[in-house]
């Protein structure tokens, strides 16, 4: 799989003495609440603790790795199946996406193979019977 995890680069985070992580999230108040916020004295930040596989995984999330690599290095790790791994991955990114602490870039191989079907493609459009 050609996609490539990547971490929010507002969202900071932190490994504490046992290896997991914790996310250090900005909190987005809306504009009236700012002033809510700074009179009672609410934080401003919140914070998410990741168990050992989501540690595991935040880790890897790096820019570099694709989503198969991260999927492989998860199931040697933690002794699951290609599919095990896959689908916990992906329900991970899917709620880690959802609250904008990570997204997707396409790989250069990727792109590359999206740009050359697109290529194959303008071939066979040109190639029409005119009156369509």
């Amino acid at each position: 799989m050609a996609s490539i995890p990547v971490r929010n680069t507002v969202v900071e985070w932190k490994k504490d003495d046992t290896g997991e992580v914790s996310l250090i999230i900005p909190a987005d108040h809306k504009r009236v609440l700012r002033v809510l916020v700074r009179v009672m004295d609410l934080p401003n930040k919140r914070v998410v603790a990741l168990d050992a596989v989501g540690s595991f995984v935040w880790e890897r999330c790096d820019g570099e790795r694709t989503f198969g690599e991260v999927s492989q290095d998860l199931a040697k790790q933690f002794g699951m199946t290609r599919r095990e791994s896959e689908a916990s991955l992906a329900e991970f990114f899917r709620v880690l996406g959802k609250r904008g602490m990570m997204g997707f870039v396409v790989a250069e191989s990727a792109k590359e193979q999206i740009a050359a079907a697109k290529t194959k493609g303008r071939g066979k459009r040109s190639k029409r019977r005119k009156g369509r």
